[in-house]
């Protein structure tokens, strides 16, 4: 094997041990997740995996590096639109977030989790330079504009992670049972999420461009 063919099939298998450790850490937590199940879900053995990530606290880090980036990389375009009102843009930037959540509910669980246990808070040089830093950069050009109140940054962050965590996560839930379809699943919450986020951060003359009503 050559050394271009080792250093392929390396990097895919660190892919794959990301990949496993994402839907493990999403589904059982950072407590209850094994290395070996990880590295079993792989086809490689345990010590395998250390040469790759030399602990637990390695990958789980890893795993959350890559979800964000990836995270970003797709909703970048929808925060970036020269010409567009910070309103017009908070309009689409909670369609392409509703978007991204519906299709990817790995990433709710494990927020949830992180947040859960604490571990969230080993985290902040990875989550402050991603999709959060838009979600500031947006609120403040808001703010400049006139267009936004003056709220905290956490209390609308916490309002859309933390509406868009229960609705996805709560079976049955009353908002779910309004539509049967996934389409009009999602477009009628991003609406309510809309709505709602409107009530607390849109200044009252200002939301008569919005396509929903208070």
């Amino acid at each position: 094997m050559n050394k271009t063919t080792a250093a392929a099939d390396s990097q895919n298998t660190r892919s794959r041990i990301l990949e496993s450790a994402l839907k493990n850490f999403a589904r059982n937590g950072y407590a209850g997740t094994r290395l070996d199940d990880i590295a079993n879900e792989v086809g490689i053995r345990r010590p395998s995996l250390f040469h790759h990530f030399k602990d637990k606290p390695t990958l789980y880090k890893a795993v959350w590096r890559k979800t964000m980036e990836e995270q970003d990389k797709k909703l970048a375009p929808y925060f970036d639109q020269p010409g567009t009102s910070a309103l017009e843009l908070l309009n689409i930037a909670i369609d392409a977030w509703v978007e991204y959540a519906f299709n990817n509910p790995d990433f709710i669980y494990l927020s949830l989790y992180a947040t859960a246990s604490g571990q969230a808070e080993d985290l902040p040089e990875i989550n402050a330079t991603h999709t959060l830093k838009r979600w500031q950069q947006l609120i403040d050009r808001g703010l400049s504009e006139g267009a936004f109140n003056p709220v905290p940054f956490v209390e609308c962050m916490s309002l859309i992670g933390g509406m868009t965590s229960f609705y996805l996560t709560t079976p049955n839930n009353k908002l779910r049972q309004l539509s049967n379809s996934y389409s009009g699943d999602r477009v009628l919450f991003s609406n309510r999420l809309k709505q709602l986020l409107a009530t607390l951060l849109v200044k009252p003359q200002a939301d008569n461009i919005l396509p929903f009503k208070r």
